[in-house]
């Protein structure tokens, strides 16, 4: 096996899967060498993916399916969209403090016994009552949830909806003539060249032309040539759906404000 010069100072051992003996600081981590180590690596990434739900398609609401990602995603924003009640917030409060104080009263009970028994009726008594506050409390909350789950539902099917609207709308815009029309131009008179990092982009699959304004946010700029740019694919990937406006040129803040 092939080592380098940083390893010279590295900590000496023995391989316990391959038996190799050497310096290697893989040696501090699973008692590995560096080859082994990335093998062991590889095959817990391979089980922990095979623990994981495939991501198969899941129907949300009528002739609405989304992948299994992208329904718990809509899920988790269902449910802050969905606030919780002023009763169930109660409830969890007085769960919360039930608890501590049936926990409290039960430490103070068993170092205090000896020292002050005829305290012992009064901790017992907080002690019990902490856990009944703790099970009311409880049993309020699974009551709210249950109230709460529709409610939570019908909002996730109308996110679903939503998402199928957008999607719908944004796959017409971009297979509309107008715009293949402005994206030939933008493409002509930026060229091939990456507008991000800039480099020439010479695969088509790779071309892309982005919107410097987001369009989910600005459509009034959507066939703007002063709001289109040329970016590879991994750089119009990597851009969030933000816009900045301080990190724009001047050129470009010039005739994104002009009038309409």
């Amino acid at each position: 096996m092939t080592r380098r010069l940083s390893d010279l100072y590295a900590p000496y051992g023995r391989c316990d899967k391959c038996g190799w003996k050497g310096q290697d600081w893989a040696f501090k981590y699973q008692g590995l060498c560096s080859k082994c180590y990335k093998q062991w690596r590889k095959e817990r990434a391979e089980e922990r993916r095979k623990l994981k739900l495939p991501n198969e398609n899941v129907e949300v609401a009528d002739g609405v399916s989304v992948t299994r990602n992208v329904r718990d995603r809509l899920e988790r924003r269902a449910h802050s969209d969905v606030p919780l009640t002023r009763r169930s917030n109660l409830a969890e409060w007085c769960e919360g403090i039930g608890l501590c104080m049936s926990l409290i009263a039960m430490l103070v009970l068993i170092f205090t016994y000896n020292f002050y028994p005829k305290y012992a009726p009064l901790l017992v008594t907080c002690t019990v009552l902490g856990f009944v506050m703790a099970r009311v409390g409880n049993h309020i909350q699974v009551d709210e949830n249950v109230k709460r789950m529709p409610i939570v539902n019908a909002r996730l099917e109308e996110l679903a909806l939503e998402r199928q609207r957008k999607s719908d709308e944004t796959n017409a815009f971009y297979a509309s003539p107008e715009w293949r029309l402005i994206r030939e131009q933008v493409i002509k008179e930026q060229g091939r060249m990456c507008q991000e990092c800039g480099r020439r982009i010479r695969n088509d699959y790779d071309l892309t032309v982005d919107h410097i304004k987001p369009r989910s946010k600005f459509p009034e700029f959507s066939l703007d040539n002063s709001n289109l740019q040329v970016l590879c694919r991994r750089c119009n990937s990597a851009k969030a759906a933000t816009y900045d406006e301080s990190s724009m040129t001047p050129e470009k803040s010039k005739g994104l404000h002009r009038e309409h």
